[in-house]
């Protein structure tokens, strides 16, 4: 392949030659096994595992609870229905909250703060109607419009409660709450590919007339996808707000009023979790909702790219700040990566101070999933790694692929590759390595879960947040994955940061418990930057307190954090302690801190709740962990920077099927 310096011109002619080459070639085809026969049954009464023949154990319904499941069969009629659901998206910063709904009548739409019974107390927010982004659903010979309203507040404070209500069809919604959390140490809660919807296909174990529609399948996986979030939630109490790494939805066509049914039923599931009245959520458009105007109608995205070139129905890039952290999220259905690294270095010119800098987008580009990893994601590694490499993003978060996997840091080999061949030859070891290998990897060591000041990028790829489909992992693992797995569960992660360091940490979202990868290497992962001996002090001094809680926290939980107190204490008294050391350190507490045990912590509460009517009100009404610690006093410093060309996948032969069906 010919390797070139290429200026901007060039660019974007070999973003349109790589988007060219994609549409060509979209008869990439994938294994024909990829996608097992194992989905998050909610019928289903037992979470008993079953051994297949390659010694996979997959799992029938996480979630198993037959009066929970009868209640939101029961109930399902009104969720359906429910196209006005509010969805809150981060603001441009953490002072700013933004708001998006349809609703079924033209108005000014507004957002108003209340007390908790409803009653006016503060200023009343007007925004935005766009007739022009108009959309529609017709069932039962009956069209009804639906009228995409958006609304911006400002003025928010951390750590405060607010109450508010939002202009429905003449009246007013009931009243929601949202309480802003710290800005200085911050949770995130990360999710992949909830694809409400998505399970459509597998075997049913109902038998009726509703049995094998695509609503049946849509049924299955929002009660699925409610249950995660109730889940993650109740454990991480005070998350910040949540990232959502593309395929909210299934459907992806829109060329008939049934599919155009479809879909909004599918978001009506997807927003119908109270806790996203109540929780931001900042979303990518995965390829399932690139094809309709209904995602960027029911998310109102801050600082949305305008000028992006290529952009899809959907909507466009955006990014937005909190605290020390800036993210930023890319529509990777939009081959043109130029216009990519126009939002991103708009994102950083806005931003220059940020010390954290983290970047989502749906197509994984380094993944290990059968799927796409070695397809679609191959094509966007090449023109991608050289630009998230030199913005000098700390994390990348994907989806796509319905795994789970970490990379090693990885870096821009600095070449350019202005070419991209139209088939995949599954035998050449050298296509593999001409046109896939762009990177560097610079830390290759399975066991380090933490690094310091380390240089390049650390991708993670978020398995399915709801089980509504999985698939098989790559045969061979590639050389950039430090860890990955298949779990056949619902998975999260929670992202915490602070101004020392940023911790990844994913969960089976039923037990809550810390997954494990392939050959038991730990998932959770932590980039720690400079931290001073003032740092480790107020560190010691914030767990020291923790201490006196001794009817809050179990006594186990807290003799593990006063020894690692005490271990932090010698390194900090300790004159010729290095940086390494005093990283470690700190990190360590926190780590205890993270697995301090709430002495009457209770199981998980699964239950569903009752859905509300769908209909509004004309005036105010009032609504409504253990882990493993682990501790790393003394760290190697990682500094070796080391080029090693891609593994070639032992891959099967692919049996080719359409692009609709495989992605």
């Amino acid at each position: 392949m010919k390797k070139m310096v290429g200026n901007k011109i060039l660019k974007k002619v070999t973003a349109a030659i790589l988007a060219t080459t994609f549409i060509a070639s979209s008869g990439y085809s994938i294994y024909a096994a990829s996608l097992r026969e194992s989905w998050n049954n909610a019928a289903s009464t037992t979470t008993t595992g079953t051994t297949l023949q390659d010694g996979s154990v997959v799992y029938s319904n996480v979630y198993a609870d037959p009066t929970a499941w009868a209640s939101w069969k029961t109930d399902w009629d009104k969720i359906r229905k429910n196209y006005e659901q509010v969805a809150l998206t981060p603001g441009k910063d953490a002072s700013e909250l933004n708001f998006g709904w349809y609703s079924y009548t033209e108005e000014t739409p507004a957002v108003r703060l209340t007390d908790s019974q409803g009653n006016v107390t503060g200023q009343t927010f007007y925004g935005v109607q766009d007739k022009n982004s108009l959309s529609s659903v017709t069932e039962n010979a009956v069209t009804t419009n639906l009228y995409p309203n958006k609304v911006k507040i400002t003025g928010i404070t951390k750590a405060t409660t607010y109450y508010y209500q939002y202009f429905l069809d003449g009246g007013w919604s009931e009243t929601f709450t949202y309480k802003s959390q710290n800005t200085d140490a911050f949770s995130v809660l990360y999710v992949g590919d909830p694809q409400i919807g998505a399970s459509v296909g597998q075997a049913a174990t109902e038998t009726n007339a509703f049995t094998n529609t695509t609503e049946y399948y849509a049924r299955n996986d929002a009660y699925n996808w409610n249950q995660t979030l109730n889940n993650a939630i109740k454990a991480n109490p005070k998350l910040s707000f949540i990232l959502s790494a593309g395929d909210q939805i299934n459907q992806t066509s829109v060329d008939s009023a049934v599919k155009i049914l479809e879909q909004q039923v599918e978001y009506s599931g997807f927003l119908y979790p109270s806790a996203l009245r109540s929780i931001p959520i900042a979303t990518v458009i995965g390829n399932h909702d690139s094809g309709s105007v209904n995602y960027k109608n029911h998310f109102n995205n801050p600082n949305s790219f305008t000028e992006e070139v290529g952009a899809s129905t959907a909507g466009n890039d955006y990014f937005f700040s909190y605290g020390d952290a800036l993210f930023v999220c890319i529509n990777t259905n939009n081959y043109n990566c130029q216009t990519h690294k126009d939002l991103i270095d708009k994102a950083i010119s806005a931003y220059p101070n940020a010390k954290w800098k983290v970047l989502m987008f749906h197509q994984d580009i380094y993944g290990s999933g059968a799927d796409h990893s070695d397809s679609d994601g191959m094509i966007l590694r090449t023109q991608l790694t050289p630009i998230i490499d030199k913005a000098g993003f700390d994390v990348v978060l994907q989806g796509h692929d319905h795994t789970y996997s970490r990379s090693y840091q990885i870096s821009s080999d600095s070449n350019t590759y202005t070419a991209f061949g139209k088939t995949v030859d599954t035998k050449s070891s050298a296509f593999l390595t001409q046109n896939a290998a762009c990177y560097n990897i610079l830390t290759n060591i399975a066991s380090t879960n933490k690094v310091i000041n380390p240089k390049g990028t650390v991708y993670f790829e978020a398995n399915s947040s709801t089980g509504s489909k999985f698939y098989q992992l790559i045969t061979t693992q590639q050389n950039y994955i430090a860890a990955r797995s298949q779990s056949w569960k619902p998975t999260y992660s929670v992202i915490d940061i602070n101004d020392v360091s940023l911790t990844v940490r994913t969960y089976d979202a039923a037990t809550n418990k810390e997954l494990v990868a392939d050959g038991g290497i730990q998932t959770a992962y932590t980039i720690v930057k400079s931290v001073e001996k003032t740092n480790l002090e107020s560190k010691i001094s914030e767990a020291t307190n923790l201490l006196s809680d001794t009817s809050k926290y179990t006594q186990d939980s807290l003799a593990n954090l006063q020894k690692v107190i005490a271990a932090a204490k010698v390194i900090f008294d300790n004159a010729e302690s290095n940086s390494v050391a005093v990283a470690s350190a700190y990190t360590s507490i926190d780590d205890a801190i993270k697995a301090l045990i709430n002495s009457d912590a209770q199981a998980v509460n699964t239950s569903y709740v009752q859905p509300a009517a769908a209909t509004q009100q004309a005036g105010p009404v009032t609504g409504d962990n253990p882990m493993t610690l682990y501790i790393c006093l003394v760290m190697a410093v990682l500094s070796s920077s080391l080029l090693i060309t891609m593994y070639v996948a032992d891959r099967k032969k692919r049996k080719a099927i359409s692009n609709d069906e495989c992605i």
